[in-house]
């Protein structure tokens, strides 16, 4: 009796929920669909298969870097992708097929990494960013004591060095710098979620309803804090601009802000918000409506994440 009304409960909070994700995951399609209209375009080696001076063009573009059936890819397929890529480049592709070829492209790109010519790490590629912060994202959403609390936001900034080390954009890497920035990155995001947490269980009542926010503030603070950190001697002393056609101009300090700007209100702000609060709300929502105990509430929380 309890299991059918669990369910039908259950399915009454997941149709309004599975109405506004079909609704965003039919426009993302379009937009993904949208750049090459149908058709593939000619493969050019240095350039990208999505126009990246468009909207859809860049979300296309993301969305096959963060696609986790590249995790699948065994190594005769890598070795049989680079070698397509090879013969291309000396010309003796002509066999090919655009479709192929970009296919090929997407393949090394996803495991190769474009500096060093090395594998990277399976769990730190792009292509496993979902499936590396599902379980670090819902950990952060259930803990409860200050030790669950601290365990967690520890193991999401972590996966967080772990992605930036894999991801880095050259060979060398400043272990001083990236020390520093983990340290401060962890001290903000747990000092934060556990102070935040006392703050609200000891408030009013309408202080503990932010209490599903606590892991977000922690989350989009300590990210805001490590941008701002590794990003500081860029700010002070300015980065490289150039113009449309490759011109240098200069240096600007008024880019490198704007750029560190962008980045804390995307990446820190606005990225964590479909991950650690809709869960909390919806899985809030779920419970109002069905008692769920520990593990029942654990499971339908990480489902709503992932």
């Amino acid at each position: 009796m309890f299991g059918r009304i669990l369910r039908s409960q259950t399915a009454r909070v997941a149709t309004a929920t599975t109405v506004a994700a079909s609704t965003a995951i039919a426009a993302a399609a379009r937009c993904e669909a949208a750049p090459d209209k149908g058709s593939v375009p000619t493969f050019t080696l240095g350039r990208n298969r999505y126009d990246q001076s468009s909207f859809t063009g860049r979300l296309a573009h993301f969305r096959e870097m963060t696609d986790p059936k590249t995790l699948l890819t065994t190594q005769a397929e890598l070795v049989e992708a680079q070698a397509l890529l090879a013969a291309y480049e000396k010309g003796d592709a002509k066999n090919a097929s655009d479709a192929e070829l970009w296919e090929a492209k997407r393949i090394v790109s996803a495991i190769i990494h474009p500096t060093t010519g090395e594998q990277m790490f399976i769990g730190g590629r792009m292509s496993a960013f979902v499936p590396a912060n599902a379980i670090p994202t819902a950990g952060m959403l259930l803990a409860s004591s200050p030790s669950q609390i601290v365990f967690w936001q520890w193991i999401n900034q972590s996966v967080n060095v772990m992605v930036n080390y894999v991801n880095r954009s050259g060979a060398s890497v400043d272990w001083s710098q990236v020390g520093q920035a983990y340290a401060l990155a962890v001290g903000v995001s747990c000092s934060i979620a556990v102070g935040a947490r006392k703050l609200v269980e000891n408030g009013p009542p309408w202080i503990k309803r932010l209490g599903i926010a606590v892991p977000y503030v922690a989350v989009v603070s300590a990210g805001a804090a490590n941008v701002g950190f590794t990003r500081l001697p860029e700010m002070q002393g300015g980065v490289p601009i150039t113009a449309p056609d490759g011109t240098p101009l200069g240096v600007s300090k008024a880019a490198a802000q704007s750029a560190v700007i962008n980045t804390v209100l995307s990446r820190n702000l606005l990225l964590p918000i479909a991950p650690m609060l809709l869960p909390p709300i919806a899985n809030g929502i779920l419970k109002s409506v069905v008692p769920l105990g520990f593990y029942a509430s654990a499971v339908a929380e990480f489902v709503f994440v992932c």
